[in-house]
């Protein structure tokens, strides 16, 4: 709300600043004053970004969900500042692949939904600097529940884990989610590198 607020006062001063350059009394300090309340608002009301040092490997920390992009990325509001996040361990079907990105976005917002407070578990930072964590809900390891689910598939390039494997399997051996039916949901990885951005 606070964005587009932001976004709706800036609109509204840069139409102002427009009429008044147009004008063939051009006021040097109504444009000054204008593209000064341009600035200060857009500080005032900017969302704090966390800082690195407070998101270092193995930090933990204590969030709410804002917004959820995908089957493994999401943003929290967290006390040190706003945090993309990118699910650890998993590899969840893109957007692009017809209908399995949005069941996997899906059952994501699923886990996190009313879920209250979320607590992160940071490992790393991946190269499009989004944090990378566990996310728990309660006790329960969403990262492995999306595996389990058939959302998501085990990011074996990053992700050793038995328990996250024996999810896999099981999934895959019920039938659940992507492992349904056969096709290039199964591999987001494959998927990604035959549709690039």
């Amino acid at each position: 709300m606070r964005q587009d607020w932001l976004k709706q006062t800036q609109s509204l001063l840069r139409n102002e600043l427009g009429r008044a350059s147009r004008r063939r009394s051009r006021s040097p300090w109504l444009i000054a004053g204008l593209i000064v309340a341009i600035v200060a608002i857009s500080y005032f009301l900017r969302e704090p970004q966390a800082s690195s040092r407070s998101l270092a490997a193995g930090a933990q920390l204590a969030c709410t969900v804002k917004s959820v992009y995908d089957g493994d990325t999401l943003t929290a509001n967290c006390p040190e500042g706003k945090v993309k996040v990118r699910v650890f361990g998993i590899d969840a079907p893109e957007m692009g692949q017809a209908s399995w990105g949005e069941r996997s976005r899906d059952a994501l917002r699923g886990w996190l939904t009313d879920a209250g407070p979320i607590r992160l578990q940071v490992v790393d930072r991946d190269r499009y600097q989004r944090t990378v964590a566990q996310i728990f809900v309660g006790q329960r390891d969403v990262g492995l529940e999306m595996v389990r689910q058939g959302q998501a598939v085990v990011y074996e390039q990053y992700n050793h884990s038995s328990a996250y494997q024996q999810a896999e399997a099981e999934a895959q051996q019920a039938r659940r989610g992507i492992w349904e039916q056969s096709g290039s949901q199964q591999n987001p990885a494959a998927w990604r590198r035959l549709n690039p951005r």
